[in-house]
């Protein structure tokens, strides 16, 4: 089980890491310092945005970085605090026992600890995920799940590739009790701008590609089908036109010349030519 103690321990060594980098560096941004101009974020799936100008956020790596789940502490009521960006896991620790996070799998889960006994309620799933940008130019990855949000503010660390979670201070202000909000910091190289490949806006090409590649499936199938089912085809007889994808290659190897010939008609001699001269 993992004392108190020693999550105070990680906690105060997350903060001692982010003051060096802000001393150190002058790297840490809030998401980026130009999202001010970017306008909204679009949602492109639980872990990417993207920006009107094509740049946006891909937080997909931070899974490849992290062994388990990213873990914080509430200093103002000292409620436990496990995040997993991206997918859905039921990995807890050792003495969690039944609980809604490791029974149906969460992104995000709190462990409260009340009279000796500890119970975990989840509070977001990636399903439960969206992208917010406030006008001063932050960038908020929200989980909402009935009545309850928590809310992880993005913010870009250069120089490291660690990423870690906490709460902004030791105040009570942390959580929102009236809203049932709860605010965290998400500190990672993973929440700077980039340029997002986005796979769904296909090309023309790709488009032209596809449509053509459907309509030969189609034809052949089709073909083959009827020349089997109604005319008794067999064999290399059920293909469709059979006799111009014979003679295919001899046409194209016209074309060619013909376009050699710089789009002129060959004219060859035949016997014909020779009884008339």
């Amino acid at each position: 089980m993992m004392t108190n103690g020693k999550a105070m321990m990680q906690l105060a060594v997350a903060v001692a890491f982010t003051i060096f980098l802000l001393a150190q560096n002058g790297h840490l941004v809030a998401a980026d310092t130009n999202l001010q101009s970017q306008g909204e974020c679009r949602k492109l799936d639980t872990c990417r945005c993207e920006y009107p100008d094509g740049r946006g956020i891909d937080l997909n790596h931070i899974v490849e970085k992290i062994e388990s789940y990213m873990f914080t502490i509430d200093p103002a009521n000292q409620d436990e605090y496990f995040f997993h960006p991206c997918s859905d896991i039921r990995f807890l620790p050792p003495d969690s026992g039944t609980n809604d996070c490791g029974a149906y799998g969460y992104a995000v889960c709190r462990k409260r600890t009340t009279n000796a006994t500890s119970t975990y309620q989840r509070l977001g799933t990636t399903k439960d995920s969206t992208f917010r940008s406030s006008e001063d130019g932050k960038l908020y990855l929200v989980y909402k799940i009935d009545s309850l949000t928590i809310t992880f503010q993005l913010f870009c660390t250069e120089g490291t590739d660690k990423s870690f979670i906490f709460f902004e201070s030791f105040e009570s202000k942390s959580t929102d009790q009236a809203n049932n909000e709860t605010n965290i910091l998400l500190f990672s190289p993973h929440a700077c701008l980039i340029r997002i490949e986005e796979i769904s806006s296909s090309s023309v090409g790709s488009v032209l590609l596809i449509l053509f590649l459907i309509g030969t499936f189609t034809y052949f199938t089709i073909g083959s089908i009827v020349r089997f089912m109604y005319l008794g085809a067999r064999g290399i007889e059920v293909v469709p036109n059979l006799e111009f994808w014979k003679d295919l290659p001899s046409l194209v190897r016209e074309g060619v010349r013909f376009v050699q010939n710089g789009c002129r008609v060959e004219h060859t001699p035949n016997s014909d030519s020779y009884d008339a001269i």
